[in-house]
């Protein structure tokens, strides 16, 4: 009764224990779209239209654009072939430079390709007017006049621009700074240069802007220092600096009447200036970390806009009318680094009531940060707060990241008591606590569960109920704690504890057992009421973690020696051992249908085994080497994270999708995938976010159900079809599924009781 319940009959159509001896059909995942990216740290490009005003980030090889009003994404670019190194916008075009050419769109339509010109990389876009100019590695400036595309001057200043601008009035007149310092005004329609300005700064010239005052444009240096220069007389009219010499990055002027000047800083910090009192006002140490990669005020709004150089977000500032304090009004952001970990936020044994429960992930990575994102929707991505432990660390340390808990080694959630207490338990790096989290609230919960005796947490496992979380600690100790009270409940035995560290925990669906495995090459059973060992088995080498499917089993361990190891833990014996990686596994994931065993390792490649026949199925090879895969529960996707990339990978599953025969693999290398880009739109509407720290929006209401999507990538796209659409009998022994949301199932149950409550109190009025 759900829009992709026919995911879970999709594995009986197959072959039950045998497997054909030649791959056929393709590839079994497909690329979708990547989840999480907001900027890559390119300076964005912003643009207004009547009273509303438009912001365009790059994502590597495509560009998304945001309505400022609330940050909502509005339009995501196709994907282009080369990285994006350069963007622009004018009135209803996108200017994107892409390598040597400059790409034009309007809206979603490709206008025109500029090419032919340059020889290395564009490096700078400025729109004049009808006009864009364009700046390469090696210094050569061309004008082209939209949307014809026709060269309109070109010149070589003879070095390459650090920095450009147009000043206002000044027609045809484009102003340029040199890495030494140098600052040049040339005329673009005879290719001359008008004047050398006599001041040479003796520090590259970082960031120009024009000021609301005309022939006034304000400089940043490398060096920290910004300057007002008026370009008529050639004078400088203010100077000021930064603390430290912390390069200035970017610069913005108020225009509703206050004469504020920000700077973004090299280190991430915003200052703010008064010019009339030649003094700064105040000072945002930690804006962004890695650095402000450009700062915009809106027209005649006391807001600004900043974007991250390198923490993969976009900010929106509202500024103190009298002290100058900048105050989080709203944001968008990722990870700031790779994630290192990512997995469904879902029961495994509730699969059906609608795509809601599969599409949230959470996801850690080196930024230290712990994040909800949504396949579907970015206006639902959000961080869970760490407020509580911050503010703790904030007298010692001055690092926004090191303020953070340590890095993320294991996470376990729960959806069955979401709304009622903490339902996400994280171990983390040395640390002998772990901590509880509440999605409902997106923050810290109040407990924190200790390992006994003290020792770094190195797994975590919650319950099928919801209620106990289980702790596996560096000496071989589990633990039992109640997540509603945060209290321990029971502890393993010391004579019964592992030799080694405890690398894997799991609980079973019936509450009966609890799985964990550890450095000592064993497998263990334990009774979790009281944490009493049950049996154990040998593995014959050291695990490195363990992977459970609740409605099977089956336990699948990473063992030390590049193999995984399928284990029936009724039998306690080895079912099948898997090898093929030549690099240290990062992760294991079971198919929907527990029929699957997927791996990843550092080798860069992706292993899909079918487990009842023992046959490689799938072999995969990434750019990027993955260190987290997770699969949905329902078998539609297939999430990865990857070295080197800000991104969540998510992959569609073809044969849920259309009819793909599985075979076993025969080639001799691995076939390559390429990893996806962001695509697609967000529907709905949002609403503040007036409870939070103001860093996220969250949507109101549930996620629409995809009534169409689309494969994205260079790698077999095309539409899904839906299988809704047939309507005759799949197989006389399968059942049909009907097109009704889960809420008409529910309410057939209670319909007794909706007909008693819906009952009219009194007669109708004549």
């Amino acid at each position: 009764p759900n829009p992709t319940g026919h995911a879970a009959f999709a594995a009986v159509l197959q072959p039950p224990m045998s497997v054909p001896s030649a791959t056929k059909g393709g590839e079994l995942f497909v690329p979708y779209r990547a989840v999480g990216l907001v900027s890559a740290g390119l300076p964005v490009a912003v643009v207004q239209h009547g009273g509303e005003t438009f912001v365009t980030a790059s994502l590597g090889r495509t560009f998304q654009i945001y309505n400022c009003a609330k940050l909502r994404q509005v339009f995501v670019g196709p994907s282009l072939p080369a990285g994006i190194t350069a963007l622009g916008a004018h009135d209803d075009y996108t200017l994107v430079a892409c390598g040597t050419a400059v790409v034009v769109y309007k809206r979603a339509e490709l206008v025109a390709t500029l090419e032919g010109e340059h020889t290395a990389p564009v490096r700078h876009l400025l729109a004049m007017g009808s006009s864009v100019v364009s700046v390469d590695a090696t210094g050569l400036l061309v004008a082209w006049q939209l949307p014809s595309g026709e060269v309109a001057g070109r010149l070589h200043p003879g070095f390459a621009a650090s920095a450009l601008c147009h000043p206002a009035t000044y027609l045809n007149k484009v102003l340029l700074g040199a890495p030494d310092g140098r600052m040049q005004l040339w005329n673009l329609r005879s290719s001359k240069r008008v004047h050398e300005f006599e001041h040479g700064w003796r520090a590259a010239v970082t960031a120009f802007e024009q000021s609301p005052a005309l022939d006034v444009v304000g400089v940043g240096l490398a060096d920290g220092r910004l300057l007002l220069h008026n370009l008529k007389f050639d004078t400088t009219l203010l100077e000021l600096r930064h603390t430290h010499g912390d390069a200035v990055r970017c610069l913005a002027f108020r225009t509703d009447g206050q004469p504020w000047l920000v700077s973004g800083a090299a280190s991430g910090a915003l200052h703010v200036w008064h010019l009339e009192r030649r003094a700064r006002l105040s000072l945002e140490p930690c804006a962004h970390e890695g650095g402000v990669a450009s700062c915009h005020f809106l027209r005649g709004r006391p807001e600004l806009l900043t974007a991250g150089a390198a923490d993969n977000s976009l900010r929106m500032w509202s500024s103190d009318l009298h002290s100058g304090e900048l105050s989080a009004l709203r944001g968008r952001a990722g990870h700031a680094a790779p994630p290192t970990l990512v997995r469904f936020h879902d029961d495994e044994l509730h699969v059906g009531g609608g795509p809601g429960g599969q599409t949230h992930l959470l996801s850690a990575g080196g930024d230290r940060t712990l994040r909800r994102s949504s396949i579907w929707s970015a206006q639902q991505d959000c961080e869970l707060s760490q407020g509580r432990e911050t503010k703790r660390r904030s007298m010692h340390e001055t690092s926004v990241r090191e303020r953070r808990l340590p890095p993320v080694l294991a996470l376990a959630s729960s959806q069955r008591r979401e709304r009622d207490w903490a339902n996400v338990v994280t171990c983390h790096a040395g640390s002998p606590v772990a901590y509880s989290w509440d999605t409902t609230t997106k923050a810290l919960a109040p407990h924190t569960l200790a390992a006994r005796p003290a020792a770094p947490i190195t797994a975590v496992a919650i319950s099928a109920c919801g209620n106990f979380a289980f702790l596996g600690s560096a000496i071989g100790a589990i633990d039992k704690y109640n997540l509603q009270s945060g209290k321990p409940r029971a502890a393993a035995a010391a004579e019964e504890r592992h030799e080694g560290a405890v690398r894997g925990l799991a609980a079973a669906a019936d509450g009966r057992t609890l799985f964990s495995c550890g450095g000592d090459g064993t497998l263990r059973l334990w009774a979790p009421a009281a944490l009493k060992l049950q049996s154990m088995a040998d593995v014959g080498c050291a695990c490195g973690m363990l992977r459970h499917k609740r409605d099977s089993t089956l336990v699948a361990l990473a063992a030390d020696d590049l193999s995984v190891r399928v284990m029936d833990a009724v039998a306690l014996r080895l079912v099948r051992r898997l090898e093929g990686h030549t690099n240290t596994l990062t992760d294991v994931a079971w198919g929907a249908d527990a029929r699957w065993v997927l791996s990843s390792a550092l080798d860069c490649t992706l292993r899909v085994v079918d487990v009842p026949s023992g046959a490689l199925i799938g072999w995969y090879s990434f750019e990027y080497a993955a260190t987290s895969i997770t699969v949905s529960p329902g078998g539609e996707f297939l999430c990865t994270a990857h070295v080197d990339s800000q991104a969540i990978c998510v992959w569609a599953s073809r044969p849920l999708f259309e009819e793909v025969l599985i075979g076993a693999v025969t080639d001799t290398r691995p076939t390559p995938l390429q990893l996806p880009t962001a695509m697609g739109g967000d529907g709905g509407d949002e609403s503040e976010d007036e409870e939070g720290d103001g860093e996220e929006e969250e949507e109101e209401g549930e996620d629409e159900p995809m009534e169409e999507a689309e494969l994205g990538g260079e790698e077999g796209g095309g539409a899904l079809p839906s299988l809704s659409e047939n309507e005759s009998q799949l197989h006389p022994r399968l059942f049909t599924l009907s097109r009704l949301p889960a809420s008409h199932v529910n309410a057939l149950v209670n319909l007794d009781a909706i007909n008693e409550r819906n009952k009219p109190v009194e007669p109708p009025k004549k």
